[in-house]
């Protein structure tokens, strides 16, 4: 990791969820000393429209959006929307691709086939990981809680502890909601 500052572009469908995500891991990160800007980009403003986040941490941070062909880390909490960001990829295949493996057909475009899809994110990246969401989706009986789950793979390449993303969560979810994310986050960090 850049000492002087990390970029990272979080996409997928929703809205709502996602900048929750960017909220809780903006704060976990400010509680550990950090400068960070957070800005998203909405697609069509309706409920279920493809959302692009940034967000910018370090020492120094210039600008919200980074440049093309910046970014430390990609994540698509949707197999087929990290397809939209890609040219945030950085040319030297360093940035991080982390792909959940929930796939939401639609019917109004094909969806990528497993194979292409692999072709095209190893072209762009030397580090792809694809994380298991559904199995966990699956226990809980929630598919909200895919962010939760990839906030929690995440943390092993941030300067994040379990504790730091809990107390984060605890700040934005009460009762019920609250106790499935602290799980959900538990989750993440306990896949492979």
């Amino acid at each position: 990791m850049n000492s002087n500052n990390y970029t990272i572009v979080i996409t997928g469908l929703g809205g709502q969820g996602l900048i929750r995500f960017l909220q809780i891991l903006g704060n976990s990160l400010m509680q550990k000393g950090y400068k960070v800007i957070t800005s998203e980009k909405h697609g069509l403003s309706q409920r279920g429209g493809k959302v692009i986040c940034f967000l910018r941490f370090g020492e120094k941070i210039a600008a919200p959006i980074p440049i093309i062909g910046s970014a430390d880390m990609i994540i698509s909490t949707e197999k087929a929307s990290i397809l939209d960001v890609l040219e945030f990829a950085k040319p030297d295949r360093s940035s991080k691709l982390i792909v959940a493996t929930y796939q939401k057909e639609t019917r109004t475009r094909e969806y990528p086939l497993e194979e292409d899809l692999s072709i095209v994110l190893n072209e762009n990246s030397d580090n792809v990981y694809t994380v298991p969401v559904m199995p966990i989706v699956d226990k809980f009986k929630n598919i909200k809680m895919i962010n939760t789950i990839i906030l929690g793979y995440i943390a092993r390449f941030l300067p994040l502890t379990e504790e730091d993303l809990l107390a984060s969560i605890n700040q934005h979810f009460k009762g019920p909601i609250l106790d499935l994310n602290r799980k959900a986050l538990l989750e993440g960090i306990a896949l492979n």
